[in-house]
């Protein structure tokens, strides 16, 4: 029989489920009260902390109408998650929304909305978006694929040599400057799902060797921007990182932004990568963080 250690992410996912629907699908702002915590922590951009403000801007949000920009809330619509993980206390979501192509007009561009959510005494306590302030996902036009992908569920699988391999990854190719380094962690078909970034193992040789021209550099013994999150279950992989970024109103502020990224591992080896970064707003380098939150 499994513990109830063992079937924490189970019960989290569903309970994040019955959230998302119950709230986002029925258009429910109030029903948010029956799943987060009165001191709700959102770690978002122009998200208000406590249960009472976040249900105050979901109703506001609702009001507006479902073609309404909803970045803020979820994913309006609520399409079908590609994807959830669970580990331990969170539960990470992500969402497939195709965004209008600022290059090609009357085309989309392909964007995974993530959010992470922490369950504490079986309520959502705390909350970390993928909102970009400077341009917030638009909903999903009807009938938008959703690209649901299906979460190995081997009892085989160490996720934790999984995330070492992903953090591993980011030291030794970017963080490094290497892209010779790629084909140590990367298989030969990588499969990229964001068709603004260049497919295959290749590719991605190409997009390292082009964003750093001068490099390599000596690899770091420990990661020069460690992430905010890192989530696995099964094969895939979630990890984000904050990166602050400047407020558009060019008061000079910043804001928390999350960059997500997934992947999934076999073999000891990339195989798919799905990325949360937005084709016309990509985020800046790292600058100072926010004031921290406790």
């Amino acid at each position: 029989m499994a513990t109830s250690l063992e079937q924490q992410p189970r019960t989290n996912k569903l309970l994040v489920d019955r959230f998302l629907t119950d709230v986002f699908g029925a258009r429910n702002a109030d029903a948010a009260a029956d799943y987060v915590t009165p001191d709700l922590v959102q770690h978002g951009a122009d998200v208000p902390d406590g249960v009472r403000a976040y249900t105050d801007l979901l109703r506001r949000e609702f009001d507006r109408g479902p073609t309404a920009d909803q970045g803020v809330t979820d994913a309006s619509g609520l399409p079908d998650p590609v994807f959830v993980v669970g580990e331990d206390d969170l539960v990470c979501v992500c969402h497939y929304l195709p965004q209008p192509d600022p290059d090609v007009p009357g085309s989309t561009f392909d964007l995974y909305a993530f959010t992470t959510y922490r369950i504490r005494d079986g309520r959502i306590a705390e909350r970390w978006p993928s909102l970009n302030k400077i341009a917030p996902p638009k909903p999903p036009a009807p009938g938008a694929p959703t690209r649901t992908a299906t979460v190995s569920s081997s009892p085989s699988i160490d996720v934790e040599a999984n995330k070492r391999l992903v953090l591993d990854f980011y030291r030794c190719v970017f963080d490094a400057q290497n892209p010779d380094a790629v084909e140590d962690f990367v298989a030969e078909d990588y499969l990229q799902h964001v068709s603004h970034y260049p497919p295959g193992r290749a590719g991605l040789e190409e997009f390292v060797r082009s964003r750093f021209p001068d490099g390599p550099v000596p690899t770091p013994a420990a990661p020069l921007n460690p992430p905010a999150l890192i989530v696995a279950e099964g094969d895939i992989v979630v990890v984000a990182g904050l990166l602050p970024q400047a407020e558009p109103d060019g008061s000079g502020a910043l804001y928390p932004y999350y960059a997500y990224d997934a992947y999934r591992v076999r073999g000891q080896r990339l195989v798919e990568h799905w990325s949360g970064i937005d084709k016309t707003a990509p985020p800046l380098p790292p600058g100072p963080p926010p004031a921290a939150r406790t």
